[in-house]
């Protein structure tokens, strides 16, 4: 599964002369760009450089199919480096699925000769005569970008080449990877074998344990939305993100400050601050304050204001006010909020202090934390701070369709264990990628089902020691234990968005 991180090892820069565009290899030897990028070559070699190995190559077209389909396929000369091919899809995309292209643009204001990204959405069929293109939106493509290969992040292969920039440079087209298979039938063939071949089986896709980077997040369409409406309203507001441990609240986190274009309009400027405080350095309100002080600096190129300064009020206030001021955004997420109540002491104003920040819109708070912050408080027999300042959205199970996309792209198949992952997993990300790692490794369902139920006891544990003796109570009553009351309709509700 190809990713936005690992898609520039699959691309190349062509330049002829003036010329310069951007290619992919597609099967051994091949690389597919289009025709426009080289036709002026004719019969001449065109320099390839490949990032990947910081070498350049040489090659000659083999086929040219000239507008309005504009595909050309290149031929290496000399040696052949050992080289990995595209994956192709030809699947259309669904509308406002997110895609990713790397190529090498120049035009003439801007001349990425190392690489560039851009990040699209997918916004329908287009049509030039009976060639289907697929129109694209929300990204900057300019020249250069031409034979870029096209990125479903959901499916992790190409779905399209890069073909035409848009109005403005505003989104554009692509030629369709159909349209690819169509006009090189033995191409297909060829990229179809390179993917055939026994493949290490040590090399297992699924990861249970670390956050996931953003290429690997899938689901959580209701959380995103939410955020979106919170921290990227007109007025941003704080918000509260529960749910189990191991349930993806960090990742989320990470995919909020590595994707904010989906949460903010550049406009908004956001400063978005990741705060871990179960770190020791964070284990005391005068760290959390140093740790916001450097996020600023890091993002701003310069001290917000000097260390010398955590200690006066004032001071802190009036350089938040000049940062709104100025138009920025200052978003503070803390992962692990349970962590303060272990020093509780310590934190008894700092809550208090930080609600009148929010409240005088100085910054934004996004919490992740097991149970709604308001509980927290409540099992220390103490008042929240925060008030109703915080709205709440749960992390329950991910959605059917996106589990299953996560689990069929790691096999590369749509042949894949999913009611088997589904008995043991429920839906919830980190239980989804044990299983499918364990049956990724035993390929039997009873010995994978094993070793499963060996890693996971000590997680449901920890789970059945976070819960009350209410919610304990009301998971027995739904394991069908005999002579108990039947639980609150509240309680059902509650543990109902934690699970499913």
């Amino acid at each position: 599964m190809m990713t936005s991180e690992s898609l520039q090892q699959y691309t190349v820069r062509l330049n002829y002369g003036e010329s310069q565009g951007t290619g992919f290899f597609i099967a051994s030897g091949f690389i597919l760009t289009c025709a426009h990028v080289v036709k002026s070559a004719k019969s001449n070699p065109i320099n390839v450089f490949w990032k990947a190995n910081n070498q350049t190559y040489q090659a000659k077209i083999e086929k040219l199919v000239e507008y309005p389909i504009d595909l050309a396929l290149l031929k290496l000369e000399g040696d052949i480096p050992d080289h990995n091919c595209i994956n192709l899809d030809e699947k259309e995309p669904k509308i406002n699925q997110d895609l990713y292209i790397f190529g090498y643009p120049k035009s003439v204001e801007l001349d990425y000769p190392e690489g560039d990204s851009v990040t699209l959405k997918y916004e329908g069929k287009s049509f030039k005569g009976t060639i289907l293109l697929y129109k694209l939106k929300d990204g900057h493509i300019v020249e250069g970008f031409s034979g870029s290969p096209l990125l479903n992040l959901m499916t992790g292969q190409i779905c399209g080449i890069v073909h035409l920039c848009g109005n403005n440079n505003s989104g554009g087209r692509a030629v369709s990877t159909q349209v690819i298979l169509e006009q090189f039938p033995d191409i297909a063939e060829l990229n179809q074998r390179f993917h055939q071949q026994p493949k290490p089986k040590d090399i297992n896709p699924f990861t249970f344990g670390p956050p996931v980077s953003p290429e690997s997040f899938y689901g959580r369409r209701k959380a995103i939305l939410d955020l979106k409406n919170r921290i990227g309203a007109v007025s941003p507001q704080c918000i509260n993100i529960v749910g189990l441990r191991r349930n993806g609240k960090t990742s989320l986190l990470r995919y909020i400050d590595e994707r904010r274009e989906e949460f903010f309009q550049p406009k908004q400027q956001p400063l978005i601050i990741s705060l871990d405080l179960t770190n020791e350095k964070f284990h005391t309100p005068e760290g959390i304050l140093e740790g916001v002080r450097r996020g600023i600096k890091k993002q701003k190129g310069e001290e917000p204001w000097p260390r010398e300064d955590n200690n006066d009020p004032f001071e802190i206030e009036d350089r938040l006010q000049l940062l709104v001021d100025k138009g920025d955004r200052l978003i503070v997420m803390l992962d692990e909020f349970e962590a303060i109540s272990r020093r509780l002491e310590q934190f008894q104003d700092w809550g208090e202090d930080w609600r009148s920040k929010a409240c005088a819109g100085l910054l934004t708070m996004v919490i992740a934390s097991k149970r709604p912050v308001s509980e927290l408080y409540k099992t220390l027999s103490l008042t929240s701070p925060f008030g109703n300042i915080f709205s709440t959205t749960i992390l329950g199970a991910l959605e059917e369709e996106a589990w299953h996309n996560l689990v069929e792209n790691g096999f590369n198949s749509d042949i894949a264990p999913l009611s088997w992952i589904d008995e043991l997993a429920g839906g919830l990300p980190y239980y989804v990628q044990m299983a499918a790692s364990l049956w990724w490794q035993y390929g039997d369902d009873e010995q994978a089902k094993k070793e499963f139920i060996f890693q996971a006891t000590p997680r449901f544990e920890e789970l059945w020691q976070d819960l009350t003796e209410v919610e304990r109570h009301a998971l027995r009553y739904a394991a069908g234990v005999s002579g108990l009351a039947v639980p609150s309709a509240a309680i059902i509700d509650t543990l109902n968005l934690h699970y499913s």
